[in-house]
């Protein structure tokens, strides 16, 4: 389940959210989140060693989120 709320002064817009949302391909999600205009990271980041690949995206609010690739 995943709840919207609107910004407050209490809970401004544009922060980390902690939010992470899982794929089963980090490379084609981000190239297809990037041809649509989307504010995401210049690449998907891997460092191996059983850590799967991620990348952020940004949404127009400028509130942080992660994409996260099930291995």
């Amino acid at each position: 389940m995943l709840a919207l709320v609107a910004a407050t002064d209490d809970l401004p817009a544009g922060v980390e959210t902690g939010i992470r949302l899982t794929t089963e391909n980090a490379d084609a999600d981000h190239a297809a989140l990037l041809a649509a205009g989307v504010d995401a990271g210049p690449d998907v980041l891997r460092w191996g060693g059983g850590v799967p690949a991620v990348f952020l995206f940004r949404d127009p609010d400028g509130n942080t989120l992660r994409i996260v690739e099930r291995s």
